[in-house]
């Protein structure tokens, strides 16, 4: 009786259309997101320096925040937000696009910014300061809207390569059992939107290259490195067909996130380029020679008991033998994804430590990668792990426990 409830919950499910596939994934997740997002304090210093300049963009078409003009003082620079001189005022350092996206969910939000004492992040020893607090609601949704998204276009994806059914429970996998669910939605991270953005590119370049470059654009405006995405996706999908059309088409949309970019930067921080706000500090790592401590600090992204991916999302393990087979598989769309979503993660952890920071549970640098590169993790599944029993029943558990861990993260804070 219930193999035979199985199978009819299994029928029903294959019997979608993607539209419904990409609604039966989206929707719930968002509701979960969205229960477990966190909307108060403490609220994670990077997160916050994207809900100010989204509060502010919402509620006064600006980016500048004058009322927060303390926060660049010595006590308190990259102790409450990362904000940096602008002009007469300051603004956030980072990439506008989580700001973007989160700006007209402020506008629509009925709530004011309230007046709070407001502790260090950072240095617990500086003096609390009064600030304007925005809501942390608009924010939350924002988040926890995009991962929804990012997985129920990952969802769409997967649907090329296998069964809807197969498709759906690897799409839940992916953010159930990644830092998607504990970290990217949890709060206005620049991760989600991103994720959300390369997600949509996957399931637009398989057809559309142009849109897919634009997907790749605002990607690239929420975070410049996912630029490596892109490019990867457009010089192989062009060596593979022997054209530049590929690399050419996707490129003209990528350009564009990256042009509107390099203008903001113009407009807000005197110059047009790709590091904005940002320390010049990175550009010195990732053109550093200690290939040492390079090679240490990926290893530790892999392996490190606080931030290993391979430690908190074991069952990417058991998919790395059947790699050469999903590779051998996989259309040109799917391979220039993962080669870029590598290339993105290598740059990464040149320009800045695997760690990330503190504040947040296990990794959150791979977030983008994984995306870029999760067709191919599928087609690993379908193609290696699902044709040997033993396989299946390690990955199954070893996924039981990833899901397991990030619950209780999610729920617990």
């Amino acid at each position: 009786m219930i193999r035979t409830r199985e199978a009819k919950l299994r029928e029903s499910v294959d019997a979608m259309s993607a539209r419904q596939l990409f609604l039966a994934v989206a929707g719930p997740l968002f509701l979960l997101f969205l229960l477990t997002s966190n909307r108060g304090v403490p609220y994670h210093i990077d997160s916050f320096s994207n809900v100010l300049p989204a509060w502010s963009l919402g509620t006064s078409g600006s980016v500048y925040l004058p009322e927060h003009r303390v926060l660049i003082e010595p006590d308190y620079h990259g102790n409450i937000a990362w904000l940096v001189p602008s002009e007469d005022s300051v603004v956030s350092k980072y990439p506008p696009g989580a700001a973007f996206l989160a700006a007209p969910l402020y506008a629509l939000w009925p709530q004011e910014a309230e007046v709070w004492t407001v502790f260090g992040y950072n240095r617990s020893e500086a003096a609390p300061v009064a600030i304007p607090v925005p809501p942390f609601w608009p924010g939350a949704i924002a988040a926890s809207l995009s991962v929804a998204l990012a997985m129920g276009f990952l969802a769409v994806s997967f649907r090329s390569f296998a069964t809807t059914s197969t498709a759906l429970v690897g799409a839940y996998l992916a953010a159930l059992g990644t830092t998607a669910w504990s970290v990217a939605a949890n709060e206005l991270w620049q991760h989600g939107p991103g994720m959300m953005w390369i997600a949509l590119a996957g399931v637009l370049t398989g057809k559309r290259l142009v849109l897919g470059g634009l997907a790749y654009g605002l990607a690239v405006l929420t975070r410049p490195l996912n630029a490596f995405i892109a490019a990867g996706t457009g010089i192989y999908l062009s060596l593979q067909r022997r054209s530049p059309w590929p690399a050419l088409k996707i490129g003209v949309g990528a350009m564009a996130g990256l042009g509107v970019l390099l203008a903001f930067n113009a407009a807000v921080f005197g110059e047009p380029s790709v590091l904005g706000g940002y320390e010049p500090g990175f550009v010195s790592s990732a053109q550093s020679l200690d290939l040492l401590g390079y090679g240490r600090n990926v290893v530790m992204a892999l392996v490190s008991p606080t931030r290993g991916l391979l430690v908190w999302s074991p069952f990417l393990i058991v998919l790395i033998p059947g790699l050469v087979a999903a590779w051998r598989a996989a259309p040109g769309w799917v391979r220039g994804g993962a080669i870029g979503g590598a290339a993105y993660l290598l740059v990464q952890y040149k320009a800045n430590r695997y760690s990330g920071g503190s504040g947040f549970a296990t990794y959150r640098y791979p977030l983008e990668a994984l995306t870029a590169a999760a067709p191919l993790l599928f087609l690993s599944y379908t193609k290696w792990v699902a044709k040997r029993p033993r396989a299946v029943r390690v990955f199954r558990v070893l996924a039981i426990l990833a899901v397991t861990a990030h619950t209780s993260f999610a729920v617990t804070g």
